[in-house]
């Protein structure tokens, strides 16, 4: 299970910072979703844990939205005339994000109590919640920066996010060092 979680680290380290060389992107987001999609599942195939199923298919979709952004980004389809459509599918994309990591943490705690690793299954569940409540307030300031565009907005939301996906980070690689 320690190789499904390091390629889910590594997922969320590209889908975090990507750069843009003009045209062009290292590593773009959706690589970065199919690497977490490709430990998630093999975390699945190795315990069978149906949460581990549920956030493999959230997982499938992000990588499909952010595959649709990157060749309407690639394309150069104007997004402004999309405005309404385009803050949706991020609103969505980032929903989406949140259940699939929710469901990745739902099994790997049911991963920790089925191996009597208790203690360790309540921590998580309270990291969790903070990771949810967090990202809960960050798609509210999302959307309000959607609608209003208020600059200050924008840069907290991008701290928020990048502040969220090292707290995963961080997770993650707590859970790789447990069941190595």
């Amino acid at each position: 299970m320690g190789n499904g979680y390091k390629k889910i680290l590594w997922g969320i380290v590209i889908i975090t910072f990507n750069v843009d060389l003009g045209i062009i992107k290292i590593l773009p987001p959706f690589i970065g979703f199919i690497i977490i999609l490709s430990g998630i599942s093999s975390l699945y195939k190795e315990s069978q844990i149906e949460s581990f199923n549920k956030a493999k298919i959230f997982a499938i979709i992000i990588s499909i939205i952010a595959i649709i952004g990157e060749i309407m980004r690639f394309f150069s389809i104007e997004l402004s005339s999309f405005f309404i459509f385009n803050g949706v599918c991020i609103v969505f994309s980032k929903i989406i994000e949140l259940l699939m990591f929710y469901k990745l943490f739902d099994g790997s705690i049911e991963y920790l109590n089925d191996n009597n690793q208790c203690d360790l299954a309540c921590e998580n569940i309270k990291k969790l919640r903070f990771y949810i409540i967090a990202s809960v307030i960050n798609i509210i300031f999302l959307n309000i920066t959607l609608i209003s565009n208020i600059k200050i907005l924008n840069i907290i939301v991008l701290v928020m996010l990048i502040i969220l996906r090292t707290y995963l980070m961080v997770l993650i690689s707590s859970f790789k060092n447990v069941v190595v």
